[in-house]
């Protein structure tokens, strides 16, 4: 077991780490690592963030040289290279020669920029390829991934997400325009919409999930400031300057969670029981290529679907974690500057003044200082109540005595309220027993019935013909229902009353030797 278990973890990092080197993350841990950082960040920018350019050597090791000499304190101790270091060209040259006069430092920072391009290689960040007679450089696609990622930590870690909701809910609405048994570009249009909704949404609520972060982040370096000037930098740095001016912002104007939900989940929830729409935008995934055919494109558009109603469901809650959490900082601020302003207008400050102020006349007349000190204690030991009501010394502990416990209270409209809620929610999420019983009035017996058939009468029915209905098409069946009854999927006719408008379904007794409409 422990030797499978240990397979098992080497195929995942294999699986994980198969395209960087073994010791891709080794340098850093070592002398270098904050040069090591700084230099692929800036290489990454200068060459390979954009175009399609391929550096020579001598190009990436000046660009270290110039990390090294922006910033001389990313070499470990014993290696000052100092400041004022010269210029170096290194373009269409063989060798990188200085621009001024070499010193020392400058020369050992060069054969330092040199050992570091070299350890880069090593370590498989970058790659020396041979195009004719020139060398050029390029980064691998793992470690280009990686790069690329640490550089857009480092130039915004906040999430922004202008417009976000906006674009759900009219890639939404162009999907619903969709007619049914449209095919060609509109229903291509409808599935890229339908895609990029859900995408969208997803993005939405990992923007929420980085404002809370964002927010625990800010309170965690509050805890930790100990002084009154790091908590104010934090306050108007990080959280008003960084987290409220731009991600509350667009939070609290024109992209409101709440102005476009209700919306969003009507039009969700509207096109998911349109089997027309769905049929259509399933044809549109399977042109455009996003599934290999109509009916895997149906299920993956009601998946979409599914996820953006699971989004905007889930945003209540978010928004209200993210205010609490926004009111209980703004709380400690008011309460950091109200401390901060009494500070100084206490008895202390007050008394050091009148202080001063007697050593300045005591100076201008020095017979003053006889009579400046008053013979007197600073307490009086004498206290105006008596000794009874002073603290008394600590007693043994009395022993524990029987005593009778009050009957409990409890109001009864509390009582009727969760009762109420209780039978609400039992109504609402019907047990397998309820629908059991459902179907046993539905489908006679040794019988079948399909759902085109069955008649809704009232709102438990539609409610338990509803969870039937959903049952159906996810397969996950209660056992109780499982023992007594099977189901399936039919095409062609569907069920359509006043209560709800459906795919057609099959409901059969397992004893049932032929199928017989329930009409």
């Amino acid at each position: 077991m422990g030797y499978c278990g240990a397979a098992w973890g080497n195929a995942a990092a294999m699986a994980l780490f198969r395209y960087l080197h073994d010791d891709a993350f080794l340098i850093f841990s070592r002398k270098f690592r904050f040069l090591y950082e700084a230099a692929l960040l800036d290489i990454y920018e200068r060459f390979f963030s954009r175009g399609t350019y391929f550096p020579t050597p001598q190009e990436v090791i000046h660009a270290i040289y110039d990390v090294i000499k922006a910033n001389p304190d990313f070499l470990a101790e014993g290696d000052d290279v100092g400041e004022g270091l010269p210029d170096v060209v290194s373009k269409r040259r063989r060798r990188i020669k200085f621009a001024g006069d070499a010193s020392d430092t400058a020369e050992q920072a060069l054969r330092v920029a040199g050992m570091a391009y070299q350890k880069l290689l090593q370590t498989g960040w970058l790659e020396e390829e041979e195009y004719g007679l020139r060398i050029t450089v390029d980064m691998p696609m793992g470690a280009g991934l990686v790069i690329q990622r640490l550089a857009s930590l480092k130039s915004d870690i906040a999430q922004r997400f202008g417009g976000v909701v906006v674009n759900v809910m009219q890639s939404l609405e162009l999907a619903s325009r969709l007619q049914a048994g449209a095919t060609g570009k509109e229903a291509s249009d409808a599935a890229f919409a339908l895609r990029q909704a859900r995408d969208q949404a997803e993005q939405f609520s990992k923007t929420m999930r980085a404002i809370l972060s964002d927010l625990r982040r800010i309170k965690r370096e509050l805890t930790e400031s100990t002084t009154l000037r790091d908590r104010m930098d934090t306050y108007f740095e990080q959280f008003i300057g960084e987290l409220v001016l731009k991600d509350f912002q667009a939070i609290y104007t024109f992209n409101h969670p709440y102005r476009f939900r209700d919306r969003i989940l009507d039009l969700a929830r509207t096109l998911s029981f349109d089997l027309d729409v769905i049929r259509a935008i399933g044809a549109g995934y399977a042109t455009v290529g996003m599934a290999a055919g109509e009916e895997e494109g149906q299920r993956a558009a009601e998946t979409d679907l599914l996820a953006i109603q699971e989004v905007f469901d889930a945003v209540s809650e978010m928004f209200e974690r993210i205010a609490s959490f926004r009111r209980q900082l703004e709380a400690r601020l008011r309460n950091t500057v109200k401390y901060a302003e009494q500070g100084n207008a206490g008895l202390a400050r007050r008394a050091s003044e009148v202080i001063m102020k007697l050593h300045s006349i005591a100076e201008r007349r020095p017979a003053l200082w006889d009579a400046a000190w008053v013979p007197v204690p600073l307490e009086d030991t004498r206290t105006p109540w008596s000794e009874r009501h002073l603290a008394q010394p600590r007693q043994a502990r009395k022993p524990l005595e029987p005593m009778e416990v009050a009957e409990l209270v409890v109001d009864p409209a509390i009582l009727l309220i969760k009762r109420l809620q209780g039978e609400f929610q039992e109504r609402i999420t019907p047990s397998p027993a309820v629908l059991l019983e459902f179907l046993r009035g539905k489908v006679r017996t040794a019988a079948a019935a399909e759902a085109k058939f069955m008649r809704i009468s009232d709102i438990d029915e539609y409610i338990a013909f509803d969870a039937i209905r959903r049952l159906c098409r996810t397969g996950k069946v209660p056992p109780l229902l499982a023992a007594e009854f099977e189901f399936e999927e039919l095409e062609g006719a569907e069920h359509d009353s006043e209560w709800i408008r459906c795919g057609n379904f099959l409901v059969r007794r397992k004893s049932a030797g032929a199928s017989v409409d329930a009409a």
